[in-house]
């Protein structure tokens, strides 16, 4: 678990940054647990995956992963990662889509350097960073050369079609920032920060989860939940995280914070603190400097 300041250092990182790096996310035994439980999904998927390879693709994600083993449902809200998702998303989190993916040597499948999310319409993505978040798990260690994860530091903040900065020279540039992660680690980034999977030139298949979190509102992908949806029927917050809905509650007013019915009291906070900023608007102009 992170400490209070250990948070508010990782939310700084990703506002400036776009990016944060977490080095040993998972405990080894998560790890194992997840490699595990990833190698059978792969084998239960074999026939899948070798008519995804004869059809050309260079890479595969495998179908459903969520519901092949507890292990990904537990992912969705580890208790080590969640607060930050709360920090970086806000309290209307949501799981958006999953991906359990296999990269296979050879040129990358990505675009270069680019944002998820730049035909997006209807809003200021160079402020908006929480608007949809991916987190990359890891649990085998790569190689430098095995398609890592590469960023351009505080690109996020540049308008939706930034001049595309690719050019054959940047790999090496000391703009580029480049994630060689260990077995445990993971990565999370702002969708918009530009960024992209490296060629993998090594002998070896890059193996990864891809889990996108945006907010409760939001459309979300069908590989966002399991297919049991009442195994949740006791736990709030999972309901929440794979967009259950419930009677009598907006899509606009689910909240982490929020989970259980609010008391009298909570309702006269509530009421008294509209109340006074109405009579007190809290905008004032800002001292001059």
């Amino acid at each position: 678990m992170y400490s209070a300041d250990h948070l508010l250092d990782l939310k700084l990182q990703f506002d400036t940054q776009g990016f944060v790096h977490l080095p040993g996310l998972l405990a080894p035994s998560m790890t194992e647990r997840v490699r595990g439980a990833f190698a059978g999904a792969r084998e239960r998927s074999s026939a899948f995956i070798e008519q995804q390879r004869a059809d050309g693709a260079r890479f595969v994600d495998l179908p459903g992963i969520l519901d092949t083993d507890p292990v990904f449902v537990d992912l969705v809200d580890l208790p080590a990662l969640l607060p930050l998702l709360r920090m970086t998303v806000g309290e209307d989190l949501a799981l958006n889509e999953t991906s359990a993916r296999l990269f296979y040597p050879g040129p990358t499948f990505t675009s270069p350097f680019h944002s998820d999310l730049a035909n997006v319409l209807g809003v200021n993505h160079a402020h908006t960073p929480n608007l949809l978040v991916k987190l990359h798990v890891f649990f085998e260690d790569l190689t430098p050369d095995q398609g890592c994860l590469a960023f351009i530091p505080g690109s996020q903040h540049f308008p939706p079609h930034y001049v595309n900065p690719h050019r054959p020279t940047l790999s090496g540039s000391a703009a580029v920032a480049r994630i060689v992660p260990r077995a445990g680690d993971a990565v999370l980034f702002n969708t918009h920060v530009l960024h992209m999977a490296e060629d993998n030139r090594s002998p070896h298949v890059r193996t990864s989860l891809i889990y996108t979190y945006g907010h409760f509102w939001m459309k979300s992908h069908r590989n966002a939940a399991p297919a049991d949806l009442t195994q949740f029927a006791a736990s709030p917050q999972r309901q929440q995280l794979f967009g259950v809905e419930l009677p009598g509650i907006s899509h606009f007013a689910r909240r982490l914070d929020r989970l259980t019915p609010p008391t009298r009291l909570q309702r006269l906070k509530d009421t008294g603190a509209r109340a006074a900023h109405r009579l007190f608007p809290t905008v004032r102009t800002p001292p001059r400097a």
